[in-house]
């Protein structure tokens, strides 16, 4: 079994795969502390068998020696952690290709094996990123907005007299009371800044591409937004896609 491990800021989800199809699905916390039991105790009670190999997407610096230490403790092996300097095959214009987060990768790599290009990927995580790649597969950039956890968390600390609120749709966007006025505000404010996004960056790039959705939040927005196709695992099956083809540098 290969296993891909996304590690996020806020959760760390891991998937294996057998002949080409997933065989294992897991979301965790990420832990930003005691990493190394931590990440023992889960991995024993999600990964029953040794893996044939282990391939990486992490966004969090101060916890990846320790997540490395973790893995060659259980598995008396390296894991392969994607970077721009071990990615092989992803053309990257950037001013800076060195700025490429593991995660921009990987979703790059998934959506240009499983999609059409131009492609424009939505991932809504601890932030909400759209990135671009083109017709040709370069990734060109892209933008990022805060994350609509964080949003939240700094609207209660801000304005603490207001309600806390579930992070789930009202029954109209017109909201006639405060509780729905900011869940419409919150999530149909979301979705119309990634539709908008992605139509300025259709209209800067002079053509039509396709939309995909991901990321932790996707699972609860994706049903409202227009021509955004949801794809849960985009991030892990780039990893896998990465892996199966060779694409890396150890």
């Amino acid at each position: 079994m290969i296993i891909t491990i996304d590690i996020g800021n806020s959760n760390t989800v891991i998937v294996g795969y057998k002949d080409n199809k997933r065989v294992l699905e897991a979301r965790i916390d990420t832990y930003k502390k005691d990493v190394i039991k931590n990440y023992t105790i889960k991995f024993k009670e999600i990964i029953k068998e040794i893996p044939e190999d282990i391939i990486v997407s992490c966004v969090v610096p101060m916890i990846k020696d320790q997540f490395i230490e973790t893995i060659e403790l259980l598995y008396q092996k390296k894991p392969i952690m994607i970077d721009a300097t071990s990615i092989d095959g992803l053309t990257i214009k950037l001013d800076n290709p060195n700025d490429i987060g593991a995660d921009f990768i990987a979703t790059s790599w998934g959506a240009i094996q499983k999609y059409q290009t131009p492609v424009i990927i939505a991932d809504v995580g601890s932030a909400t990123k759209l990135t671009v790649v083109d017709e040709t597969g370069s990734f060109l950039g892209g933008a990022i907005i805060p994350g609509i956890g964080t949003s939240m968390r700094a609207f209660a600390d801000y304005i603490p007299h207001l309600p806390e609120v579930a992070l789930e749709f009202p029954k109209t966007v017109i909201g006639s009371g405060t509780i729905d006025a900011i869940q419409s505000g919150a999530l149909y404010g979301l979705v119309s800044q990634i539709e908008g996004l992605a139509m300025r960056m259709e209209k800067e790039l002079g053509t039509s591409c396709t939309k995909i959705i991901t990321g932790g939040y996707a699972s609860i927005i994706h049903g409202a937004t227009e021509a955004f196709i949801y794809d849960e695992f985009l991030l892990n099956d780039g990893l896998y896609e990465i892996y199966r083809k060779g694409a890396f540098k150890r």
